[in-house]
């Protein structure tokens, strides 16, 4: 009897422990009460709120650079003119009107021939070079886009230019002309503060597009 007794006990014991576990405070919230903020603030140390901040603040302020695709990486070893990939200012990336997916490149239907190409834009010398790659699957072929002069900071240089793609078919105002007009193929938007110039491939070799 005795020995009932005392397993009863140690039953309910464990029972009372479970049920006060179940509404516990946790930090990692798999409990029924739902976490209490000031207990997350209390267990992370200082070293990972320092951590915390630093990765905040390099996502939003910092040199990010977009990983450029194998296929483009290789085409730029290929080349025969050492190439560098332009580093964007911080605050070509903290402009959020002209925020892209990848700045530093684009990839589309730049030639109409429905071949994938790419379009990158490089660090050569103190100037942003912009160069395309017609038929990458095939066999590419390298075409200037255009150039323009980098941003020296701290004895570095950089791109302040960001790159975007012009869908082909999207309708396109020609300041010179004064008329609207679908874009043929995909075109190289060049973006830099508020001033904004597009490419296209025509004869052979890319010119501005209100230069048509």
């Amino acid at each position: 009897m005795k020995q009932m007794l005392m397993k009863l006990y140690i039953l309910g014991f464990t029972c009372l422990v479970a049920l006060a576990s179940c509404g516990s405070d946790s930090a990692d919230g798999n409990y029924n009460r739902a976490v209490d903020d000031k207990l997350i603030e209390d267990q992370v140390d200082s070293d990972t709120k320092n951590a915390i901040d630093s990765v905040a603040q390099a996502t939003a302020e910092g040199n990010i650079l977009h990983p450029l695709p194998d296929t483009l990486t290789t085409l730029l070893q290929k080349r025969q003119q050492p190439t560098k990939v332009a580093t964007l200012t911080d605050q070509t990336m903290a402009n959020k009107r002209l925020q892209v997916d990848n700045p530093l490149y684009v990839r589309g239907n730049l030639n109409g021939n429905k071949t994938p190409d790419y379009a990158v834009q490089v660090l050569q010398n103190d100037s942003i070079h912009i160069i395309a790659f017609l038929d990458y699957t095939q066999n590419a072929r390298e075409v200037k886009v255009a150039a323009y002069p980098a941003q020296k900071l701290n004895n570095q240089y950089y791109s302040p230019y960001q790159l975007k793609l012009a869908p082909q078919d999207s309708l396109v105002r020609n300041p010179r002309l004064q008329k609207s007009m679908n874009l043929k193929t995909d075109g190289i938007s060049v973006l830099k503060d508020n001033r904004t110039t597009m490419y296209l491939l025509q004869n052979g070799r890319f010119i501005p597009f209100d230069a048509q």
